[in-house]
């Protein structure tokens, strides 16, 4: 070799030992990423009137700061940014807001951010619209109109709400991120595209940054640990992220690896309950399904564990009540024995009933994603009871059951607006089904309005006895979600209506 080649690659060689150990220094010497990674689907939306996934509700929760908060332990709503929400009757509503309190922008938080941005829901018919319209029933609350009779402007820190009839539920509704403020600048311009972008909240966290990958959340107060939410859809991915420690929380846990969580994870994993639930329900003026011993039998045929574990992909968890499970207040384990799976008992009740001739149409959404189950149990009931059921997919199924053109058992989904047994069980009777029962009715209306929520309780509580007994929608599963975490994660804390906590989460150093 000549010596300016051999001179060159000594050189050269110098330079790569050289490199290397400062390369690895700089590496060591950088700390790791100090910000708390959680995976999440990408939400559809960030306007909080708008929210219609879990993902947008667990950010939005973390953004502004609603009138009240839920309790994750009980599920009881606590006033946040309201001092007080208080009523004579349970229908004229008086709001007074904490002072001196703003938006991240700096500017005020007033009466006006919360009626104005309520009417703004209802404007625009964006999802929470139903909660004014359908559920807290707004005196004059109409989808598309500009302006809501039932809502007046005292001063700046108190409004007034009127309600078409009481409803002691009304304060834990103010929970949901529908009835979240927003600020005067925005309510102005209308600009919903650019502050659905850039959201300014009242909460603890504000957006830093936003990308279709992640959405970065620094706090506040500038104290604490940035949250980054990653867009990560696939909960395989989110799942082996989490346990190789490259994410701190995972939301989404893969079916097949629901069994071993605990050898995975150890105590690092948590099932939260839901607070929706799936029925099938049954058509009063179907003469061959009204005896509640017919539907008795229906529902002791159907192995509610095999489906939640099969098609449904230990996703959902059995129901064994009309009310889910995440409705802690007032909620009853085990309060539907004739949701237990029993083939006997249900091949007698059949034939006491007289039995079912012809086939039996299994009524639901087409591509909703509910072909599997429904598939499995009619599977299940043609095995258990010798019935030719039949999947029966439609498109615009509530319209097929006011046209009366549905002729078998169909598919309900519920969801409870806000924490009470009441919340759940009102939806059965405006299902379609046709069931007409003075007694129940009115103990969902007591329940509804009586003094306290907490007296509310025992109305509701006989009210879904008598449902059961009469079994109009008989209760299926009820959806629960799932966290894993990794050993750096800790204050991992969710509910039913809030979802991840993410103000709660710190990690350890």
């Amino acid at each position: 070799m000549k010596s300016s080649a051999r001179t060159a690659a000594l050189v050269a060689g110098a330079v790569v030992v050289l490199v290397a150990p400062v390369a690895a220094l700089k590496a060591w010497s950088e700390p790791a990423d100090p910000r708390i990674s959680v995976g999440a689907a990408a939400p559809a939306t960030l306007l909080p009137g708008d929210v219609r996934d879990a993902s947008g509700r667990m950010i939005a929760n973390a953004v502004w700061t609603g009138l009240v908060s839920y309790d994750p332990k009980t599920g009881a709503p606590a006033n946040a940014a309201a001092a007080s929400v208080t009523s004579p009757d349970r229908r004229v509503w008086t709001v007074r807001l904490r002072p001196g309190a703003t938006f991240q922008d700096g500017s005020p938080v007033t009466s006006r951010s919360f009626t104005g941005a309520w009417t703004a829901v209802l404007r625009e018919r964006w999802a929470g619209s139903r909660l004014f319209t359908e559920v807290a029933r707004v005196k004059g609350a109409r989808a598309g109109e500009d302006g809501v009779p039932g809502l007046k402007v005292k001063d700046d820190r108190t409004f007034e709400v009127t309600l078409d009839r009481p409803l002691n539920g009304f304060p834990a509704l103010l929970g949901d991120p529908a009835f979240f403020p927003m600020p005067e600048s925005v309510l102005a311009s209308r600009d919903w595209a650019s502050y659905g972008r850039a959201p300014v909240g009242n909460g603890l966290f504000q957006v830093r940054s936003r990308s279709a990958r992640e959405i970065v959340l620094r706090r506040r107060s500038g104290e604490g640990r940035s949250v980054v939410v990653r867009a990560m859809p696939d909960a395989k991915r989110q799942y082996a992220a989490a346990g190789a420690g490259e994410l701190d929380v995972a939301t989404l846990v893969p079916p097949d690896r629901h069994e071993s969580m605990e050898a995975d994870f150890g105590d690092r994993h948590l099932a939260v309950p839901g607070r929706d639930v799936t029925y099938l329900a049954f058509p009063a003026r179907v003469e061959r399904l009204s005896s509640p011993t017919v539907r008795t039998a229906l529902s002791m045929a159907i192995d509610r564990s095999a489906v939640t574990e099969g098609p449904l992909g230990h996703q959902y968890s059995p129901a064994d009540s009309l009310v889910a499970p995440g409705i802690r207040p007032g909620h009853r384990d085990g309060q539907c024995r004739l949701c237990v799976h029993d083939s006997k008992a249900a091949v007698a009740a059949l034939a006491d009933a007289g039995g079912l001739e012809g086939p039996l149409n299994l009524w639901y959404e087409a591509g909703r994603g509910d072909d599997a189950w429904v598939k499995a149990v009619a599977h299940g009931l043609g095995e258990e009871l010798k019935l030719d059921a039949r999947p029966h997919p439609v498109a615009g199924l509530r319209a097929a059951v006011d046209s009366h053109e549905v002729d078998g058992p169909f598919v309900v989904h519920t969801t409870a607006a806000y924490p009470a047994p009441a919340a759940a069980l009102a939806p059965l009777l405006d299902a379609g089904t046709g069931f007409d029962d003075e007694y129940a009715s009115g103990l969902l209306t007591e329940a509804e309005r009586a003094a306290t929520p907490e007296e509310g309780v025992i109305p509701a509580r006989l009210a879904e006895s008598a449902l059961l007994r009469d079994m109009p929608a008989m209760p299926l599963w009820s959806r629960h979600d799932h966290l894993v975490w990794s050993e750096r994660a800790r204050g991992v804390t969710a509910d039913a209506f809030t979802g991840l906590r993410l103000d709660r989460l710190t990690a350890r150093d």
